[in-house]
């Protein structure tokens, strides 16, 4: 005999728990540099691998490429002690309109930002043109409509011994706890990094990169007030509502457990940019570990090996040839 028993249930199901939990969720309030900042120990290993593939020296000439939510050319300048002023320039810009559906959709908004600033800056003649000896581009790649024509004027507003870092977060080995849909809608419009080294390549411009991972240690309501405020900027896709539900699937997911902190690490690609010096003028690609080659297109393809006395009597040369015709060999 079958029965059914349709509550009050004890305890109660997890569903009505959240609901009710969603309306008490209450989310501290942060300044806008605490806000947008992963903690002191990350922007410590930041600067660290910064000094480590930019090489970024205190008289050197800094532009700062990146969101102005969340930027670091402040910091960058404190902390390298420059002495020339930093260049701050945003990457370009979107427009969110908000669907039926309750899904965001991204309106690229044209001739601003970094693009428009290279490319008016390589129409100069050189003597006029804005010139920087390291360059910066942190989370940017998104904005960028031609990237392949924005790194040739960048390398025209560069000095002679000048470095590009690109600071990138690839979605595909995104470590950061956020909920699914956001992890999809990520991957879905982003430029896939092996892209960006190609584009790099076809510049003719020498490219290392190296995959690091960064500390982050902080309070979990913290952690839901960066999402909720967007941040990083690549949440900006992503509506209110869909964040809303997102915040509750980590707190009935991954960040259920005990305890007011969270730790995890933010796995970012560093891919440091000079102009070609090789001999052949091929430009190479390699990760920054790995040890130096050439390219293949300039490496030397022609084949061959050592022959022993025992093979060398077989072997037919130009003058052996002759005398063979001549008869001077018996199997001739």
């Amino acid at each position: 005999m079958a029965y059914s028993f349709l509550g009050p249930e004890s305890p109660r199901p997890f569903s009505v728990i959240s609901e009710s939990y969603q309306h008490t969720f209450i989310l501290p309030k942060f300044s806008e540099i605490d806000m947008y900042c992963f903690g002191t120990e990350y922007e410590d290993k930041l600067f660290e691998f910064i000094h480590k593939y930019l090489d970024l020296e205190t008289m050197d000439r800094l532009c700062y490429v990146g969101d102005v939510k969340g930027s670091i050319a402040d910091k960058l300048k404190e902390r390298f002690c420059l002495m020339e002023p930093v260049m701050t320039i945003i990457p370009g810009h979107y427009s969110y309109v908000e669907t039926d559906t309750q899904k965001m959709l991204s309106i690229r908004i044209a001739h601003v930002g970094a693009e428009e600033y290279f490319r008016s800056q390589a129409l100069l003649k050189p003597d006029k043109r804005q010139i920087f000896d390291k360059i910066i581009l942190k989370d940017a790649i998104r904005y960028f409509q031609n990237p392949t024509e924005l790194y040739e004027n960048m390398m025209k507003c560069m000095s002679k011994d000048s470095r590009l870092l690109i600071v990138h977060r690839p979605s595909n080995v995104n470590t950061l706890p956020i909920f699914n849909n956001a992890k999809q809608r990520l991957e879905d419009n982003e430029t896939p990094y092996t892209d960006i080294i190609k584009d790099l390549h076809s510049c003719n411009l020498d490219v290392q990169w190296e995959i690091e991972a960064l500390p982050v240690l902080m309070p979990k309501r913290k952690w839901f007030s960066m999402l909720k405020g967007k941040f990083p900027p690549q949440i900006e896709i992503m509506s209110d509502s869909e964040i809303v539900s997102g915040m509750r699937e980590l707190t009935e997911g991954i960040l259920k457990y005990e305890g007011e902190m969270v730790e995890f690490t933010d796995r970012l690609l560093f891919i440091t940019v000079t102009p070609t010096r090789t001999k052949s003028g091929m430009a190479k690609i390699r990760r920054y570990s790995a040890p130096d080659y050439e390219s293949y297109q300039a490496a030397n393809l022609k084949y061959s090996m050592v022959v022993t006395p025992e093979l060398r009597r077989y072997v037919v040369t130009p003058g052996r040839e002759a005398k063979k015709e001549s008869g001077g060999f018996p199997w001739g």
